[in-house]
């Protein structure tokens, strides 16, 4: 019987978001998802900026990261 289970990979270690049911033991496959970065692009961050877009610059230090994908 074939189960999908969320998880979270980080450092390294797979972390499931649930415990499978009637699985004691088993082989996997592990599959990573697409996910957004979590800093600005270098592009985006050296940007100066122009003259007429003064307001905008003014703010670049409150900018927050980009989103990683939530499960």
């Amino acid at each position: 019987m074939l189960q999908t289970i969320q998880g979270i990979y980080k450092n390294g270690k797979i972390e499931l978001t649930e415990t499978p049911h009637g699985i004691t033991e088993s082989k996997v496959f592990v599959t990573f998802l697409a996910t957004k970065p979590s800093i600005w692009p270098e592009i985006i961050v050296q940007y100066q900026g122009v003259e007429e877009s003064i307001t905008f610059e003014s703010y670049r230090d409150e900018l927050l990261p980009p989103n990683e994908v939530n499960f």
